[in-house]
């Protein structure tokens, strides 16, 4: 016989499904400006301006901020995307993934329910992006005005969930298994605005194609998502030089294995940094037998001097 009950209960789950709540609730995975977790921010982008109103171009496009805006920790100056706007932000000393979540988005939200959303992509090389997937399961029955609200815990992995001063996290090892992506050198993130519409003829949809439906249209200066910050916890604390005479291998390289060097002159006072600043002398002849070193994953800095000069050069360790 089946057991009917059963059927009903995961399919409920599949149609209601709860992500993390608001601000004060159990399972709400907000990180607040002022957390420790925060090593740094965005401070060198571009933008490309949205829409007032993508459903009528003659409106023109938002004015409202400037890239600088959203650099540095969040203030009451924000960057106002528009329609299907975007900001895409270099960092020369990469993000890496490390325990728990790696980066933050801040938008400047007055209250857990008056939101607006962006999607957030990633790339180790500035010309392939790879987006987080996404999750809306917000009702597509009716458009959301203007002023409408949304529901937090019916969000995943978009940015703009959380109120001002709260940002939303990533974690790139959720990134893991996109080819021509190195979730340990991660140099752009790129924040894209999201058309809450639910025509089809200017809607945005999901990681599963669900059209996503929040408030719109926002046709003013400053509508669209409003960007604040960026956030960074785990990012290479160091410029990394290689000696083009010294060869390394292998890199990526496993806990388990040793870490070799080809070299025609001697290698001296061998160091392994890890990602907190945290130095090990190496005992060092042609190889390093990491599992000595290292007990867990992730991305180390190693350095070396030849003839005298000091070397630095990224190390992943999987």
């Amino acid at each position: 016989m089946i057991n009917l009950s059963k059927i009903t209960f995961f399919f409920s789950c599949a149609v209601f499904a709860q992500f993390s709540p608001i601000i004060g609730e159990e399972g709400c995975i907000a990180i607040h400006m002022d957390s420790p977790l925060f090593t740094s921010w965005a401070e060198k982008g571009e933008l490309e301006r949205g829409w007032m109103n993508i459903a009528d171009t003659t409106l023109g496009k938002v004015t409202f901020g400037e890239i600088d805006f959203a650099y540095g920790a969040p203030d009451p100056a924000v960057l106002s995307l528009g329609d299907g706007g975007s900001a895409t932000f270099f960092f020369q000393e990469t993000l890496f993934d490390g325990e728990g979540y790696d980066f933050a988005v801040f938008e400047n939200a007055f209250d857990n329910y008056f939101l607006e959303l962006a999607f957030v992509e990633v790339s180790s090389d500035g010309e392939h992006f790879f987006r987080f997937e996404s999750q809306s399961v917000t009702s597509r029955e009716a458009q959301l005005g203007s002023f409408d609200l949304l529901a937090t815990e019916k969000l995943h992995n978009l940015a703009g969930k959380y109120p001002a001063q709260w940002g939303t996290p990533f974690d790139l090892n959720e990134m893991k298994d996109h080819p021509g992506l190195d979730i340990y050198a991660i140099s752009h993130i790129r924040i894209i605005d999201v058309v809450g519409s639910v025509d089809p003829l200017y809607a945005t949809y999901d990681s599963y194609g669900r059209t996503i439906n929040d408030p719109w249209p926002t046709a003013f200066e400053q509508g669209g998502f409003d960007l604040d910050a960026i956030g960074v916890m785990h990012q290479n604390p160091l410029s990394i030089e290689e000696h083009s005479e010294v060869f390394i291998y292998p890199n990526p390289v496993s806990m388990e294995s040793s870490l070799l060097f080809n070299s025609p002159y001697p290698i001296e006072n061998v160091k392994l940094i890890d990602a907190l600043g945290r130095v090990q002398n190496i005992d060092f002849s042609t190889e390093i037998y990491l599992s000595q070193y290292v007990h867990r994953e992730g991305l180390y800095v190693l350095e070396y001097e030849v003839l005298g000069e000091k070397n630095r050069q990224k190390l992943i360790v999987r």
